[in-house]
């Protein structure tokens, strides 16, 4: 019985009580407040176009993937393409010739081949948020919608 209780008195020390705990649970809580606070200012560096986007055709297969910076600072968005309808070559991918935003309007212009047409994208956002227009890529016009992520 006393071993037990030795045993018992032992576990109970090594284990951290109900204040060690609520320390730790707090150390826990300011970690996840700063990590929350660097996230929202890095956001806050970012314009809203910024990030992973994949323009899809009516019947949602992707077409065109993009990669979107764009400052806050009013400059125009930057970006890079990749055509989703091929298998990953080179050649498939490349720069964003150009790309303005104005307002709920968003066009987007790149040559996708060398010496062909440019590939046009004529985007605009409704009250849903959502972007949604045209793709006119050799002479051949495509309803869109432009997809975070």
């Amino acid at each position: 019985m006393r071993a037990g209780a030795l045993l018992a008195l032992a576990l109970t020390a090594a284990t951290p009580g109900a204040a060690a705990l609520a320390q730790g649970d707090a150390n826990d809580a300011a970690i996840d407040a700063r990590i929350r606070a660097s996230a929202e200012a890095a956001e806050s560096l970012q314009g809203p176009l910024d990030g992973a986007w994949t323009l899809v055709g009516a019947d949602g297969a992707a077409i065109y993937a993009f990669q979107i910076v764009d400052k806050p600072t009013g400059e125009p968005p930057e970006g890079v393409w990749r055509d989703l309808r091929r298998p990953g070559v080179p050649g498939d991918i490349g720069f964003v010739d150009m790309m303005v935003r104005n307002g709920a309007a968003l066009n987007i212009s790149f040559a996708a081949a060398e010496g062909a047409p440019p590939v046009v994208i004529v985007l605009k956002t409704g009250a849903d948020g959502v972007w949604s227009g045209q793709l006119t890529e050799g002479g051949k016009t495509t309803a869109v919608t432009l997809r975070r992520g």
